[in-house]
């Protein structure tokens, strides 16, 4: 099988009290005018598992690639957060498709936490072109957290974007390590084996402040960041814009008073979904 061969696509139904978030949440709508569904597919030979929410009625709408955040199973998306995340933006009227990264949810390989896992992340662009409502002509990306790494990467390997979104990304690896206690342990987890040289040379290879000058220019980022983000301080975003105006890449800076990092539970999710609608349609519709 090829890169982006579907393996499986099964509908979700939610049942119990999900519904009853959605709606609370959002809207009826959410739950009446999408389509969730489980997905497995290829990527670099692996079977991965993702979603897929798009809207019921047939039609061709513009496609976004959402990347989530966290690592291993922690962050992949449940049925109900699928609904909550994914389904949200389908209902504007966009298919929007979502790895759980190799590894996860029962896919094959090693999750790589912005290394080669990134293909599966760009490997839903040939998922997308097997889907009839699909529209690659008109392509975004976007991600939160690690799902920063992930875009930030993606947008240097491949030029289809015609913008990019991110939020609360993680932009320095290096400066992270250093800040954060229980993050250093965690990166030590994953990559203490490696030579000290070896190691500094992988975190720079995933974070953006070290690449922005390979970002396209024809790619504007919003960038989206809480003033109390603990996980992931703002002072990556701002650390990163300043390299963005350095080069030249386009870009805008919003700063979210008083937000977290979670935000679907500090209510910022509504001001994030209005911006994200208007970059939306002012570069895709």
């Amino acid at each position: 099988m090829q890169n982006g061969d579907i393996v499986t696509l099964d509908r979700v139904v939610l049942s119990g009290r999900a519904p009853d978030i959605v709606r609370k949440m959002y809207s009826e709508k959410v739950l009446d005018d999408t389509i969730v569904e489980r997905l497995t597919y290829i990527s670099d030979g692996l079977k991965v598992k993702g979603c897929v929410a798009r809207p019921s009625q047939p039609g061709k709408c513009p496609v976004l690639i959402w990347n989530r955040g966290g690592s291993f199973d922690r962050g992949a998306l449940d049925d109900l957060r699928a609904y909550l995340v994914l389904a949200s933006t389908a209902v504007w009227g966009y298919v929007v498709l979502a790895t759980h990264y190799r590894g996860n949810k029962g896919g094959e390989g090693e999750e790589d936490w912005a290394g080669s896992d990134v293909n599966d992340a760009l490997n839903l662009l040939k998922v997308a072109e097997q889907m009839p409502d699909a529209d690659t002509d008109r392509v975004a990306i976007e991600g939160a957290s690690r799902g920063g790494m992930t875009t930030y990467r993606a947008l240097t390997m491949d030029d289809r974007f015609r913008c990019a979104i991110v939020h609360a990304g993680i932009a320095d690896l290096v400066a992270l390590e250093k800040q954060k206690k229980d993050f250093s342990k965690f990166l030590h987890k994953l990559f203490g084996h490696l030579p000290p040289e070896e190691k500094l040379h992988l975190l720079k290879s995933r974070s953006a402040v070290y690449f922005a000058d390979k970002l396209p220019r024809h790619t504007p980022i919003l960038i989206m960041h809480g003033t109390h983000d603990e996980r992931v301080p703002l002072e990556q975003s701002i650390a990163l814009v300043e390299q963005l105006e350095r080069f030249g890449i386009p870009h805008r800076l919003e700063i979210l008073e008083g937000a977290g990092h979670a935000a679907l539970k500090d209510g910022s999710y509504k001001e994030i979904d209005r911006l994200r609608f208007d970059w939306l349609h002012r570069h895709l519709r």
